[in-house]
């Protein structure tokens, strides 16, 4: 059989895949957090029916030039698949929960049902009855909650202060036993008691004052992941004027290779043996972004590009199919040769 129609083959198969990525693509055009990807090609296989020679200038026979190789291509192949991972601009949602992380980072979150931690950039956050700081799917944020609130200016899981996180010496890169011993410290077998579990509901009696969930005021989370609130009571007993408070942190997860990290619906992102470990970080710092409230980051897909890829990649599986269909005439005429 022909080589051609066998190469022709693989450029149907593999320019329909990319038009498969471009119509997700496009689909995902208004999903929040969304990270487009993209389709390189690779050709793939060559025979060769000439192997090259190097000149002779006269020194054991005739004097001759060298020669080139002569080989016959067999189509091509997907090379990768790519995630865009570009940056996209904040949309306004005027809820003061949501979260744009304005750099690089990620959110930690963690699903009690396959007790897994997914990192995502999408910070549609709110607080569930229990005071538990959710996403949008009701899985838990993970960052650092003291075991009472700390008065508005006090050192909260600062540079200056790692060690008084679970997990954590030097505000860097963990290692894989520190990431484990992290995991190990976030996740546990009880996570209600966890450090790094961000419920607002503290309860018992602290220094300086009583404090329920029902004297919480005006929850607001700032540009450094810290969660703050007017609480009353904390003061004297018979002081009732509310005192802002910090009540927690969320932290950002910054990894060493971004475009590794494994997508799994609902985006979502794991971490693969080629991302790294991350580096657990305060919004706004070592790299990271600030984290801008009532906000939600944009798909990054740019229509432009999508349509302008679509119609390339159309016309690559149009002369494709074209370079079958001659194939298949060449062959016909070939078969007629015997009447």
């Amino acid at each position: 059989m022909m080589r051609s129609l066998y190469s022709g083959v693989t450029g149907l198969r593999n320019h329909q895949t990319r038009m498969d990525v471009i119509g997700t693509n496009i689909a995902n055009v208004n999903t929040v957090g969304f990270k487009g990807s993209r389709v390189t090609f690779r050709d793939v296989l060559y025979q060769s029916i000439g192997i090259p020679t190097a000149p002779n200038e006269g020194g054991d026979g005739p004097m001759r030039g060298g020669t080139n190789p002569t080989q016959i291509g067999l189509g091509m192949m997907i090379g990768s698949i790519d995630v865009l991972n570009t940056r996209a601009g904040p949309a306004t949602t005027d809820k003061p929960w949501d979260i744009y992380i304005d750099g690089e980072g990620y959110l930690a979150v963690y699903n009690p049902g396959d007790q897994q931690i997914y990192y995502t950039r999408v910070g549609d956050l709110n607080f569930d009855p229990a005071g538990n700081l959710v996403d949008g799917n009701g899985n838990l944020v993970l960052g650092f909650r003291p075991e009472s609130p700390v008065p508005y200016g006090d050192p909260l899981g600062d540079e200056d202060t790692w060690e008084d996180i679970p997990g954590m010496t030097v505000p860097g890169g963990l290692t894989p036993e520190a990431f484990n011993d992290w995991r190990e410290e976030a996740i546990g077998e009880d996570m209600e008691s966890s450090p790094w579990l961000l419920n607002i509901n503290f309860s018992g009696e602290f220094e300086g004052g009583l404090y329920t969930s029902q004297q919480i005021q005006q929850v607001s989370i700032g540009p450094d992941g810290v969660i703050r609130a007017y609480v009353s009571g904390m003061g004297d007993e018979e002081d009732g004027a509310a005192q802002l408070m910090e009540l927690g942190r969320i932290y950002l997860f910054k990894f060493p290779n971004n475009d590794a990290l494994q997508q799994v619906g609902n985006t979502y992102l794991l971490p693969t043996a080629n991302s790294g470990y991350p580096a657990i970080i305060v919004p706004g710092t070592n790299g990271s972004g600030p984290t801008i409230t009532s906000r939600l980051e944009m798909s990054n897909v740019e229509l432009a590009r999508e349509f302008t890829d679509m119609i390339v990649t159309q016309r690559g599986f149009q002369a494709n199919s074209r370079i079958i269909t001659v194939s298949d005439e060449m062959l016909q005429e070939l078969v007629n040769l015997k009447r």
